[in-house]
């Protein structure tokens, strides 16, 4: 049984190191924590902001699937830094009439170069970019939480006016109403 009790313990301390159990404790009541998974993906319309689509699934710490939908996204650049390649942006999501959220200050890093035009120019990025503020919600993004990161790449090449992101994180959303 000395064996069966170490492995006990070291189950619960690898369970302790995953993200959903430690969020569990700081949802508020009437929030299910989640963790957050999905997919961007927008073209550029402006220098400033992005169009496309967004496409999130949302899982409780017991393995229910709590959100799994595709949804229109918009995103607009507020603030850019050339000198460090940073930039601040807000987005917003649209999924189905009463389900929508605001971000808000999301801060995006380019991490690197993947491309360069006829001309010698960067015109493709790989970004890092983290989401931490809602501004507004509704539906289950009412009063909502999250803490997401987006890895990928942005690209305002010729011919490849695309972007696209892979969502990891966790958030704290409205339980819905039966």
């Amino acid at each position: 049984t000395h064996m069966h009790s170490r492995l006990v313990l070291s189950v619960l301390a690898a369970l302790a190191c995953l993200p959903a159990v430690s969020q569990a404790q700081q949802c508020p009541t009437g929030y299910t924590a989640t963790t957050v998974t999905g997919r961007v993906t927008t073209i550029n319309v402006s220098p400033t902001r992005q169009v496309g689509q967004l496409c999130l699934v949302m899982v409780a710490a017991d393995g229910r699937e709590v959100f799994d939908d595709c949804g229109a996204l918009v995103g607009k650049v507020t603030a850019m830094d050339t000198a460090t390649g940073a930039s601040t942006l807000n987005h917003t999501a649209v999924f189905e009439l009463f389900e929508s959220f605001q971000t808000n200050q999301d801060v995006a890093q380019i991490t690197g170069v993947l491309d360069t035009d006829a001309d010698g120019n960067p015109c493709a990025f790989s970004v890092t970019e983290h989401m931490t503020k809602l501004r507004s919600g509704l539906g289950i993004f009412n009063g909502a939480t999250i803490n997401v990161v987006a890895e990928g790449s942005i690209s305002f090449c010729p011919e490849k006016n695309l972007n696209t992101f892979q969502l990891n994180g966790q958030g704290c959303i409205r339980n819905r109403r039966r």
